[in-house]
């Protein structure tokens, strides 16, 4: 016997009598443990068995399912299975199921597994696929471009300066304390080495060659495309799930204009100052550490950096910044106009934009080192 609390659906086996007396609330609230522990119930073993429903005090859909899944466990060791005392409405309810109980027990078949080939395969035709729409979108920028050339009203000033400000003047306090720890730690790391063989005046040059040319653009870059990236797919997102660029392309203007030429803008003329202004704070960081931890005084410091390595080294920080911000713009607005129509796409997109974007810094950053190894600068 299976005993439950007593509002639980419960089922007494009595041997004796080969009956199943159904006794309790057969409903979806009180069915969960008689459904767990039908599998260890011990049914009568004669050939005819008999199942009561004299003593239920709720009975639905649920319970007509439990019902019927021990009706199917009885099937298959007794000959005959009669249901008694059961009246006309769960009567039809129980016949109601049975009859598209195969429905019920509909089970989706597990999805298709293909091979390694064959997803390296998709995934191909995917970034190929997003490769087309990016220099569609190249192409489409560059013709507004030149057709703007013509009409300055065009570029969208007020749009412009709002862009200006928002990834660029807003972006300059997490800018300068990033730039100012990593001059720090770089400073710290470099002077532990230099102090062990008393070259600690070194550290200026080491410090300001790795800030200028590597550390500032990169740490720069890092920081707007998380910022700007996810910023400009959310903005373009948000308007295509809302139709307004269906709008805009109805009112016959053009979103690339309106949108991402100004965006891009903004960042070709804000991104040499944001490196600029990282170059600043790294290089105090550094400074500042260098006093504390190698007693390079300040002067000493300032003149080792002009000697050693000079604006030539600076302007090749700086370099970066024209494909930098094309890349963030690009990728960020590319990655907007791909939004779908729910909000779930949003989130998905916004993420690829900040890793893409990443990823096309890296590589990029990576080409400028081999060119200027190259170049022998």
């Amino acid at each position: 016997m299976i005993r439950m609390h007593q509002n639980e659906a419960t089922l007494i086996i009595d041997h004796e009598k080969s009956l199943c007396l159904c006794k309790g609330a057969w409903s979806i609230l009180s069915i969960n443990n008689l459904l767990n522990a039908i599998d260890n119930i011990a049914f009568p073993s004669s050939q005819s068995v008999k199942i009561s429903g004299e003593e239920i005090t709720e009975f639905d859909s649920a319970g007509a399912l439990a019902l019927i899944q021990c009706q199917q466990k009885l099937r298959k060791e007794t000959s005959n299975v009669e249901l008694i005392h059961f009246n006309q409405k769960q009567l039809a309810l129980i016949n109601l199921l049975e009859k598209n109980h195969q429905s019920i027990d509909y089970t989706p078949p597990p999805p298709i597994k293909h091979d390694p080939l064959y997803e390296l395969g998709k995934e191909a035709v995917f970034k190929l696929t997003q490769i087309d729409g990016l220099v569609i979108l190249i192409g489409s920028l560059t013709d507004r471009m030149f057709a703007a050339a013509g009409n300055w009203k065009r570029f969208q000033f007020p749009s412009l300066v709002s862009n200006i400000y928002t990834t660029g003047l807003q972006a300059l306090p997490i800018i300068a304390l990033l730039s100012f720890l990593i001059g720090v730690v770089l400073a710290y790391q470099m002077g532990l080495q230099l102090e062990t063989y008393g070259a600690n005046s070194f550290i200026a040059y080491l410090s300001g060659l790795a800030c200028f040319r590597e550390f500032a653009p990169l740490i720069t870059a890092i920081i707007v495309a998380g910022r700007t990236s996810s910023s400009y797919t959310a903005h373009i997102g948000t308007m295509k799930l809302n139709e307004e660029i269906d709008a805009i392309e109805t009112m016959g203007l053009s979103p690339v204009e309106l949108l991402v030429l100004p965006k891009l803008l903004a960042l070709l003329v804000v991104f040499p100052l944001l490196i600029f202004w990282s170059d600043v704070f790294s290089i105090f960081g550094a400074m500042l550490l260098s006093k504390i931890e190698l007693g390079v005084g300040y002067i000493e410091f300032m003149t080792s950096i002009n000697d050693t390595v000079g604006a030539k080294q600076m302007l090749l920080g700086l370099y970066k910044a024209p494909v930098f911000a094309i890349l963030i713009a690009l990728v960020g607005c590319f990655q907007g106009f791909n939004v779908e129509a729910n909000a779930s796409s949003i989130g998905r997109q916004t993420t690829k934009s900040v890793v893409q974007a990443l990823f096309l810094i890296i590589i990029a950053d990576a080409a400028y080192s081999i060119i200027y190894s190259w170049l022998r600068l």
